[in-house]
């Protein structure tokens, strides 16, 4: 089984849509039963008031027929970094977070989720730009090449 963990700043946009997108992408292949999914965010805000996912988050997911079920922010924590094969951030920073919380990358788990991509990237967290959109599409781009990256 492969283990992968979909994190950003607060667990509530980008990370639960990468959660139930890849879920989505894994279950029109066939492939469910390979993988365990799961989301988590490097602050512990949002885990601390029980947050669900932004109302956008759910917006967008359903106006693309993506399935979700009801997600509540937590924060990573160091156990995850040795239960998880892949530890996908959405950007630069929230690497340094993770590492900050888990430690040292020594089994190269930790990347970025457009690292996979032919144009590696951030992906903007539409918490501050408002667009959810291009965020989603960024993500379905990210989790295609990961998918194609693990040759499944």
């Amino acid at each position: 089984m492969i283990k992968v963990l979909f994190v950003c700043l607060g667990n509530i946009c980008r990370s639960p849509m990468a959660e139930f997108i890849f879920k989505n992408m894994l279950s029109q292949k066939g492939l469910t039963d390979k993988f365990e999914i799961a989301s988590a965010a490097t602050e512990s805000y949002n885990e601390i008031s029980h947050t669900g996912m932004h109302y956008m988050a759910k917006k967008t997911l359903k106006s693309m027929n993506v399935p979700y079920t009801e997600h509540y922010s937590r924060c990573i924590r160091p156990q995850d970094y040795q239960h998880f094969d892949y530890i996908l951030a959405m950007d630069d920073s929230n690497i340094e977070d993770i590492q900050s919380i888990v430690g040292k990358d020594i089994k190269n788990k930790i990347h970025r989720l457009l690292d996979f991509t032919t144009q590696p990237r951030n992906i903007k967290d539409p918490w501050y730009t408002g667009n959810f959109d291009e965020t989603y599409w960024d993500i379905i781009e990210g989790c295609e090449t990961f998918l194609k990256y693990l040759k499944l």
